[in-house]
């Protein structure tokens, strides 16, 4: 939560039977308005804020605040902004706690929102539905570096340049409301948005612009698409998978204006989708922003996302709705996510085509070698704990059967990239403390080869996962530091990951 405190007019009436004491107090807070009210008041927002809950982050405007300061004759100046400051706190603090988080009332004293994204977000929805801009948005949503601070344009790419992660499924959550958002854009401003999108997210199409390491991208400007880089049958499936909302997009807008809403959806609900070239999914979004959309038909399951999120049904009111707020859960098997920078770094990323089933194989193949001593139910169960683990590690599987139950779907392919990975892990890695005896109690395991037991040292090290849909953090404690491999590099951040969709970031420490 920052202190960024504004006050835009401060406006002084004194009641006094003692028009000489009056004129002497007006001169006093003239001069603290001047010099010693602003330190006074250092800190003062910060406060008042956590005392009325609102959450780290948010962002607050108030049209107008009353204050009542009783102020005895010849008060020091320097108690009368202490004064001051500690009647703003107090009042502002009430106020806080009267207003829910949002804009439901535009006739309110006051208007906060869980932080910047969500106030930008609601701006946009505003834009979108014809609606006059709030009374707050130019001081929520506003940017003083842009000559049209409060344009569609400039936020969707402020968003971009501020956090390419958070933006994608920002974007995804306006493609997904009712909001007719397809008409915020000119089609000049949303082919540029496309680009600058693929720019972040795709593939270069020149050997010149690569990424030099996990997560890291090229900003290369896509090139005008070829006939040869055509639609791929994957990705036109994964586009059918989003007909319910190319329908509503298509009731605004022409089919420009529909491209960047559509690839959001994409490449937020298929992340692996990331792999391809950017020269083929600008013609694979092209040609399905052009074709009619139809109603769609069959199986409504088969429309269900790909990959639910993992996060609980709660959220933060006020924030865009398929932004629920961060959590922490615990998991047992927290170093699946250690085989990130590997998967990468030693050129074992499946085939873009693949990637999304072929991580959840691999993800089932090695929690369930690792889990094989335990008995059948024990077994089951400790597969369920780490529901929330596998949907980060694997975001395009759907995760809503039992664990135990899901299949792999190409198990000789999992194993064979399983058994690569664990001839990559150090020989010396030592098994995190009280890891084993978490999942196996005290009795010890018994691993049926000594590659299955290092195997074991790597996935058991429980941790404390944090998740949101454009990161996940997990924490280890710091006794989890393992020195073989942090000197091979495995416990590195992996970093930004546009093929899974979110930030991965480790943290060795105490619980924040």
């Amino acid at each position: 939560m920052t202190d960024d405190l504004d006050i835009g007019l401060l406006s002084t009436r004194i009641r006094s039977g003692d028009a000489e004491h009056a004129q002497a107090l007006a001169g006093q807070v003239r001069q603290l308005a001047d010099r010693q009210l602003a330190r006074a008041l250092d800190g003062a927002g910060e406060r008042a804020l956590a005392r009325a809950r609102l959450p780290a982050g948010a962002v607050v405007a108030v049209h107008k605040l009353d204050l009542q300061l009783k102020v005895s004759a010849d008060v020091p100046a320097s108690e009368l902004a202490a004064g001051w400051a500690a009647a703003f706190e107090a009042g502002l603090a009430r106020l806080l706690a009267t207003i829910p988080p949002g804009d439901t009332d535009d006739d309110a004293p006051a208007a906060w929102f869980a932080d910047a994204w969500a106030a930008e977000h609601r701006h946009l929805e505003r834009r979108a539905a014809g609606q006059p801009d709030a009374w707050w948005a130019l001081d929520l949503a506003g940017d003083d570096d842009n000559p049209d601070p409060l344009a569609p344009a400039a936020i969707l790419f402020r968003w971009l340049a501020r956090n390419p992660a958070r933006a994608l499924p920002a974007m995804a959550a306006l493609a997904r409301s009712d909001a007719p958002v397809a008409s915020l854009l000119s089609a000049d401003e949303a082919t540029g948005l496309v680009r600058a999108l693929l720019g972040h997210f795709a593939r270069p199409d020149t050997p010149q612009a690569t990424r030099t390491g996990p997560g890291a991208d090229s900003p290369a400007t896509p090139p005008t698409p070829t006939p040869e880089a055509g639609t791929l049958p994957h990705l036109q499936a994964r586009l059918d998978r989003l007909a319910s909302h190319h329908l509503r997009l298509s009731i605004t807008g022409n089919p420009a204006q529909r491209a960047p809403w559509l690839l959001a959806l994409l490449l937020t609900e298929h992340p692996s989708a990331s792999r391809q070239p950017a020269a083929v999914l600008l013609q694979t979004i092209t040609r399905a922003a052009a074709q009619p959309a139809t109603p769609p038909t069959g199986d409504p399951g088969a429309l269900a996302p790909a990959a639910p999120q993992p996060a609980p049904a709660s959220s933060q009111s006020g924030s865009p709705a398929d932004e629920p707020a961060p959590l922490t859960h615990p998991v047992c098997a927290a170093g699946l996510l250690l085989l990130m920078r590997p998967l990468v770094r030693l050129g074992l990323l499946p085939a873009a085509e693949n990637l999304g089933p072929a991580l959840g194989d691999l993800a089932l193949t090695a929690l369930r070698r690792v889990l094989a001593p335990l008995p059948p139910g024990e077994r089951a169960v400790a597969q369920e704990r780490e529901r929330v683990l596998l949907a980060v590690f694997a975001p395009e599987c759907d995760w809503r059967e039992r664990i135990a139950l899901i299949p792999v779907g190409d198990p000789a392919a999992a194993e064979r990239l399983l058994d690569a990975l664990i001839d990559a892990i150090p020989a010396d890695i030592t098994p995190a403390p009280g890891g084993l005896r978490q999942v196996f109690g005290t009795t010890p395991a018994a691993f049926p080869t000594a590659a299955d037991s290092r195997l074991a040292s790597l996935l058991l090290r429980p941790g404390q996962l944090r998740v949101s849909p454009w990161e996940a953090e997990l924490a280890w404690p710091l006794a989890g530091i393992d020195l073989a491999l942090r000197r091979a590099g495995w416990d590195q951040d992996p970093g930004w990951l546009p093929w899974l969709g979110r930030t991965i970031r480790f943290r060795f420490g105490d619980p924040a």
